[in-house]
């Protein structure tokens, strides 16, 4: 007759799971608790592919690959007029400034086709004036002087470029309205990248 009697390990084994009893039973538990949670967690619904920013971005930036990843965003929380492709940023500058992990929209950028019809030598800068009802009536096509003021008050208000045309207005609510997108020559530009730090901005339409 064969030999019943069970083996040394087989023995250890029962032993342990014998001490075990409790604790197996709990992992057990909490398993089956996590599984039921997962079944019964709402479907998210279809998304849609939508570009965020993976870095923060400054006005006039030039839009990189590295600059912008594509994430999967549930329809109902993708604003209007997102960009969906690394192609949607291709050539294009940031009109205002664009915090890391927000969603870039048309309005966040503008393209390299608004230089059409400028001369050689002409840039784009993005500017941010001091009043945003300042820019109420300001219109793409205006031709606007810039002028800075010195906020602590120590020198006369500077005009920083004269006749600069409005190539954009990239926003529509709130501080995004006091933004401005000009066209005008590469000294006027290095000029006007750097102003709002030193004055504060105002534009005035001549004709």
């Amino acid at each position: 007759m064969a030999d019943l009697r069970a083996s040394p390990a087989l023995v250890t084994l029962r032993r342990r799971v014998r001490t075990h009893r409790r604790p197996l039973a709990a992992v057990c538990a909490a398993a089956s608790v996590l599984v039921a949670i997962q079944a019964a967690r709402p479907d998210p619904g279809p998304t849609t592919p939508v570009l965020v920013t993976a870095t923060a971005l400054t006005s006039g930036a030039r839009v990189g690959t590295d600059d912008v990843e594509v994430v999967a965003m549930p329809d109902s929380l993708a604003p209007a007029g997102a960009l969906r492709t690394h192609e949607d940023t291709r050539g294009r500058v940031v009109a205002a400034p664009v915090p890391e992990g927000a969603v870039l929209t048309e309005l966040s950028l503008v393209g390299p086709g608004l230089l059409e019809g400028f001369g050689r030598g002409t840039a784009l800068v993005s500017l941010r004036v001091a009043d945003a009802a300042t820019v109420d009536p300001v219109r793409v096509g205006d031709t606007v002087d810039v002028v800075g003021t010195d906020p602590r008050g120590a020198a006369p208000p500077r005009v920083l470029a004269r006749r600069a045309r409005v190539a954009a207005l990239p926003g529509d609510e709130g501080d995004d309205r006091a933004v401005l997108v000009l066209a005008v020559d590469s000294d006027v530009a290095r000029t006007l990248s750097g102003a709002g730090v030193a004055w504060h901005l105002a534009v005035t339409v001549v004709l």
